[in-house]
């Protein structure tokens, strides 16, 4: 389940007060004029306050903290409070949820019988060799895949940059068969494969009616941060992420040492991923799209973190790179000048964005 999903089973299932309980809290009340609910904190700080607490009776659950000084209202939830509570991050306050209210065993994996190759259709066994589970909303494919292929990339990619400790820390590989370089992509939050991206090595490939990319049909990248499983404890340590476009960015950061990177697979960002980033207790938030990306387009994605987050954004004034480069194409040199001289989306940006709206409206 997606933390959104998760918090709406918990209020529509009215697991407030179970959870509550489990990590400590005492003398829970429902409050019915208000649909709230009030206790008092877990042993070890001021736990005899009976109303320390308030929680909201929505799909949100935002509360807040009235004698610790800790306020959890925009952005902030039930899941902060087990965080809080439980002195664990975001990942391991899901798996600990997942794990209180019985989720796992809802869900039952079952394999799909094996089915010819299909020669016509392109890498058709990735579709054969998934398993159907829903167990965080989407299907997993099996790990055997990674048998069809060798642990190298095509020397294309090797020659702008990304080097032997990348490929093996993103499990990247190459088919010679189908003369790609496979990036496996994997759930931000427990590693499950969800599919791949694979990037044809043929030259001009598009002159043959040949995709440039082939992503496995149906999976969801719209709940998922790319990089952000292998990524995830250097991002906290360094306080903030960067968000590129695409995998190959975030590939060629990790190969220059900054493993501070994750991909949204597209220059559109969607409401779970916000949570997402939201929810990984990073500082500071830094939209670093291609360089073909109008600006309104990066406004809009700063805005979803404006107010919550600090959150800014780099943009090539300098025309130091090329007209649809990734920040992370460029040199270390040039990326580190970009980065510092990164534009915070502060209140001007923020009323010039809300002006851009309305003269387009």
């Amino acid at each position: 389940m997606t933390a959104l999903e998760i918090k709406e089973y918990i209020q529509k299932n009215g697991k407030i007060p179970y959870v509550l309980e489990s990590i400590g809290c005492s003398n829970i009340v429902y409050h019915d004029n208000k649909d709230y609910y009030s206790c008092s904190n877990a042993v070890g700080g001021d736990c005899n306050n009976p109303a320390a607490i308030n929680i909201r009776n929505n799909k949100y659950l935002n509360y807040r903290n009235y004698t610790r000084g800790v306020e959890y209202d925009d952005g902030k939830d039930l899941i902060s409070l087990v965080q809080y509570n439980k002195n664990i991050d975001f990942a391991n306050a899901m798996k600990y949820l997942h794990k209180l209210l019985g989720l796992k065993n809802l869900y039952k994996v079952k394999e799909e019988k094996k089915k010819p190759d299909d020669s016509w259709f392109v890498f058709s066994r990735f579709v054969v060799k998934r398993r159907k589970c829903v167990v965080n909303d989407f299907d997993p494919m099996s790990e055997d895949i990674l048998n069809d292929f060798v642990p190298y990339i095509h020397i294309d990619l090797f020659r702008e940059g990304i080097i032997k400790r990348t490929i093996k820390k993103f499990g990247l590989g190459y088919s010679y068969r189908w003369r790609r370089t496979i990036f496996p992509i994997r759930y931000w939050l427990d590693g499950t494969l969800m599919g791949y991206n694979a990037r044809s090595s043929i030259e001009n490939c598009s002159e043959f009616g040949i995709s440039k990319y082939f992503i496995t049909p149906g999976m969801r990248k719209e709940i998922n941060i790319y990089g952000l499983w292998e990524n995830y404890k250097d991002i906290q340590k360094a306080g903030y992420i960067v968000i590129f476009e695409a995998e190959k960015s975030v590939l060629k950061r990790d190969s220059r040492m900054d493993p501070t990177g994750g991909a949204i697979e597209g220059h559109v960002l969607s409401d779970e991923q916000v949570r997402i980033i939201l929810g990984i207790g990073v500082e500071e938030v830094i939209i670093a799209m291609d360089n073909d990306v109008p600006i309104e387009e990066v406004w809009n994605m700063c805005e979803k973190f404006y107010g919550l987050r600090k959150v800014s954004y780099i943009r090539d004034k300098w025309k130091l790179l090329g007209p649809k480069d990734s920040p992370a194409d460029a040199p270390n040199k040039i990326y580190n000048f970009l980065f510092k001289w990164r534009i915070p989306y502060d209140e001007s940006k923020h009323r010039e964005y809300l002006k851009s709206l309305k003269k387009n409206s």
